[in-house]
């Protein structure tokens, strides 16, 4: 039970360091953006109000001429800025109530799509008002167009894929997968728009483009149990009549030797599972041969936990144990 405790502290430390990085660089762009904003509209105020200022002078413009340009251009930039200020913050206060009620891969997802629809269309909006230069707008644009049109292709194309892998709903935030092509393993630390990160079993981070998972055979060792029956108000009330409880079951690969006894190899197993008893769900050996050819014989050696963060250490910790109850059996 200790070292369940020290490998949950672990995880559980690590998770709110990766937070705190990303809070703290998060910000420092946020405030710098507002900081620049803020300046920006200080001397637009007083430029308005303050009659032969620096730019009327650079320009060598009048303040009359000077107001009709703030008025054509400058007043509605800031009006359409404060507006998607506004309806970013409204809708930030609505994604953080819904927090709690979704998933947080569900809650990434339409935190950045919110951004990614309120955005372009105030910029949209404000172009518009640019008509007497529409054609060199237009222009610009289609160079720009042609310029990035390959890596806005890509763009969308990891946008659509991150999206539909998000709400495909096949591993969750706490999931265990197995990447076998990639030799990746671990718990799902973060599922965002363009990439999913892995805690590993030696603590550190894998980070999967979803263009590369889009393609991988992965595996989520994540298994429902049947549903049953609750007794009790308190838990009629909590989870209805039928609720559902999940389990992962990891396959331990173990290799030996074909010359090597099965009746000792399945000894062995068998005489393991009880020492990590506090951890494991089964109490009797589960295992099966997966792979059988001239030079070795293959087992999986199926470990079920409720918790997957136990799985990080567990793995290594058993095959070590099998090893050598197992060197002990075949030495008799």
């Amino acid at each position: 039970m200790f070292v369940k405790k020290n490998i949950l502290c672990e995880v559980n430390r690590m998770k709110i360091t990766n937070h705190l990085k990303k809070i703290s660089k998060r910000r420092i762009i946020y405030g710098f953006l507002f900081s620049l904003f803020i300046i920006l509209l200080i001397m637009y105020i007083y430029s308005r109000f303050a009659e032969g200022n620096f730019i009327e002078r650079l320009a060598n413009i009048t303040h009359e001429e000077y107001k009709l340009f703030l008025k054509a251009y400058i007043d509605s930039f800031f009006i359409y800025s404060i507006s998607a200020i506004i309806i970013l913050v409204i809708l930030n206060f609505i994604m953080h109530a819904l927090e709690e009620k979704v998933s947080p891969d569900i809650h990434n997802t339409l935190h950045v799509l919110t951004r990614v629809i309120v955005i372009p269309f105030f910029i949209i909006a404000y172009l518009n008002r640019f008509e007497a230069y529409s054609g060199a707008i237009i222009g610009v644009a289609a160079i720009l167009g042609g310029a990035l049109g390959i890596a806005a292709a890509l763009s969308i194309n990891e946008l659509v894929t991150g999206v539909s892998m998000v709400f495909s709903k096949h591993h969750n935030v706490g999931d265990y997968l197995l990447i076998p092509n990639m030799g990746i393993e671990g718990i799902v630390n973060e599922i965002s728009i363009r990439y999913l990160t892995i805690l590993q079993p030696d603590r550190t981070i894998a980070v999967i483009p979803n263009k590369k998972l889009r393609d991988s055979e992965i595996i989520n060792i994540k298994v429902t149990k049947t549903e049953k029956d609750r007794d009790g108000i308190t838990d009629f009330l909590l989870y209805g009549r039928r609720v559902t409880e999940t389990q992962y079951v990891y396959p331990l690969k173990w290799a030996v030797n074909s010359e090597d006894s099965h009746n000792d190899c399945v000894k062995a197993i068998k005489k393991t599972v009880p020492q990590f008893k506090d951890f494991l769900e089964n109490d009797e050996a589960d295992w099966q041969i997966i792979e059988r050819n001239r030079l070795d014989r293959r087992y999986a050696v199926l470990l079920t936990v409720l918790d997957p963060t136990i799985l990080l250490e567990l793995k290594d910790d058993f095959t070590e144990a099998l090893e050598t109850i197992y060197e002990k059996i075949k030495n008799k």
